[in-house]
């Protein structure tokens, strides 16, 4: 019996493909607090800032990958990483994860990186998936933790931030390193921020988060490892940090 063929990975490079990512893909996967509008992801595909790749069957995408690459600090951001549901599981998350890597290359990136929801602080759901199994996911593919205490910038003046995400890093060469350079990674942090806020806030929150990448290397943790975990720093927000700062 011949083996089912491996589902395509491919650029999502229509507005059309980008909207039916947003529609299909990413709504059922997040809640409305980290997922951008269908208009806005159009948009920015059409800048250049994002650029996605995906997997699509009869004209539909099913499981797709989003990076936002930030050309200042040479950092590539995965925005998003989902499948529709009902389609997950084959190893379609994994094949799209190495497609984009390969593709990404191009860009000569220092570090790529990605969220993920602390699994201590954050409950799974039938929606919305298991911040465990995320996190197993990227531990497999090779991904560690960053020793920063990360959270999600809001979108906008005043918007909501999502408190104690993990920020992982992506391996883009041989063997498993221990830390990475602090400097691109701090460059990257206040890019964000400032593009996403509109502004680098001067909270408690902030400074902590940037102090923390303000020495020569930042360590790696490895997700696998509960005891390890443990001792990441957690982004935790007060009260009067949930959101941005207005404008």
């Amino acid at each position: 019996m011949t083996a089912p063929e491996e589902p395509a990975v491919v650029p999502l490079a229509t507005p059309e493909l980008v909207r039916s990512l947003h529609r299909d893909v990413l709504t059922p996967s997040f809640p409305p607090a980290e997922l951008m509008g269908g208009d806005e992801l159009v948009d920015a595909h059409a800048t250049g800032r994002l650029r996605s790749l995906g997997v699509v069957e009869d004209g539909r995408v099913i499981a797709g990958v989003v990076g936002e690459w930030f050309p200042d600090a040479r950092v590539l951001l995965v925005l998003y990483l989902a499948i529709a549901p009902g389609r997950r599981g084959g190893g379609v998350g994994a094949r799209l994860v190495a497609a984009a890597l390969d593709d990404w290359r191009a860009l000569d990136p220092l570090l790529v990186v990605g969220e993920v929801e602390h699994p201590a602080h954050h409950v799974g759901s039938e929606a919305h998936g298991d911040p465990v199994a995320r996190l197993r996911f990227y531990a497999r593919l090779g991904a560690r933790v960053l020793a920063l205490p990360y959270f999600q910038p809001g979108d906008g003046p005043g918007g909501e931030r999502v408190p104690a995400l993990l920020l992982v890093s992506f391996p883009l060469g041989q063997g498993t390193a221990d830390d990475v350079p602090a400097a691109p990674l701090r460059a990257f942090l206040a890019e964000n921020l400032r593009g996403s806020e509109g502004t680098l806030a001067d909270d408690t929150a902030t400074r902590r988060l940037l102090d923390a990448a303000r020495g020569d290397r930042v360590a790696l943790v490895d997700p696998a490892d509960p005891t390890a975990l443990a001792t990441a720093p957690v982004g935790l927000l007060a009260p009067s940090e949930t959101h941005a700062p207005p404008r």
